[in-house]
């Protein structure tokens, strides 16, 4: 383990592009919960533990979407609610998608110069994003009484997804592309 800062520069390049394009599609994530539902506990527990409404029909009728501004002031504030049909939808995509980023993550991660036990807390720390996105919001919506605990818990899952993110990227811009991080292999 621990390879990546002396592996081929294509090796070390395709680390590097994936998380580079992983970032922007974090970034855009972030920006659709914004948009959808809210980054504060009480507003993920408002936006998932609401009444249940008939889900509109996608592709049927006028459409809603439009451009607008991003307002800073108002990213806490929920916007829509969601159903029990579309957490299903929901958790159908996030949880796997999760899952699967994860898994590529701790690829990085295991060959990454770094000792036993931090890499496995970065692991721990990545996988710990799709447990807690799940728990959150199934929480908030079947235990209302409890929704802002468990919006919290659903906001935990996605700083920690980032945090995990952050970190693997910086370690392996570090260790890939500072020559002065990296330790080529002796040939003796």
């Amino acid at each position: 383990m621990g390879k990546l800062p002396q592996a081929p520069f294509e090796v070390r390049l395709a680390a590097t592009l994936f998380l580079l394009l992983l970032g922007v599609a974090d970034l855009f994530g972030a920006w659709e919960v914004a948009n959808f539902a809210a980054f504060a506990p009480r507003a993920v527990a408002a936006t998932v533990a609401a009444e249940e409404r008939p889900m509109a029909m996608v592709g049927h009728g006028p459409s809603r979407a439009e451009e607008t501004e991003v307002d800073l002031a108002a990213l806490d504030r929920p916007r829509h609610t969601i159903g029990r049909d579309l957490l299903v939808q929901d958790t159908h995509v996030h949880v796997p998608v999760y899952a699967l980023t994860a898994a590529a993550l701790s690829l990085v991660v295991f060959g990454l110069a770094l000792s036993s036990r931090a890499r496995s807390a970065l692991v721990a720390l990545a996988f710990a994003a799709p447990f807690a996105d799940f728990i959150g919001l199934w929480g908030a919506h079947l235990v209302r009484p409890l929704a802002v605990f468990f919006g919290a818990i659903t906001v935990a899952g996605g700083f920690s997804m980032g945090l995990a993110y952050l970190i693997v990227l910086v370690l392996t811009l570090v260790q890939c592309w500072f020559p002065s991080a990296r330790k080529e292999p002796s040939h003796a």
